[in-house]
């Protein structure tokens, strides 16, 4: 049972992430958009957690992740939708951004970082988070 309410818990504090980042995004001017239900696999076509709308044509694409570990991988499966949906986009014209935008929990207050994808579509992802200077690293492992 502790582990379902746990997870119930992490599920909910992504969901008002995701909410957080649309509802700053429009108050800065832009228009964004959160997919309901995005990465659960029960849709039959890619859906990005959030787009944002920015002025010339330009739509940020991104997979918001929460986590309250200081050491996390991320594989190229965590932004395959964000990437699909960034190729549709192009194709019909539009300046497509992938980003992974990571907010880590930590005691006091949360820490984010936001991250571009595009050129590391099939790239791992190694995030550390440095507690004593307060700050989080990141590098790209390439896959081969």
């Amino acid at each position: 049972m502790g582990r379902k309410v746990k997870a119930r818990t992490a599920l909910r504090a992504g969901v008002r992430f995701e909410q957080e980042m649309a509802r700053e995004a429009w108050e800065k001017g832009f228009f964004a958009i959160r997919a309901a239900g995005s990465g659960s696999g029960t849709s039959a076509y890619p859906k990005p957690d959030l787009l944002i709308f920015r002025p010339g044509g330009v739509i940020d694409v991104i997979q918001a992740k929460t986590t309250r570990r200081e050491h996390v991988r991320f594989g190229p499966s965590t932004w395959r939708d964000e990437v699909r949906v960034a190729g549709r986009l192009r194709a019909l014209g539009f300046e497509a951004r992938v980003w992974l935008v990571l907010k880590l929990i930590r005691p006091g207050r949360a820490r984010e970082v936001m991250i571009r994808v595009d050129g590391h579509e099939d790239d791992a992802l190694i995030v550390k988070y440095d507690r004593k200077r307060d700050v989080i690293h990141y590098a790209w492992e390439h896959a081969g």
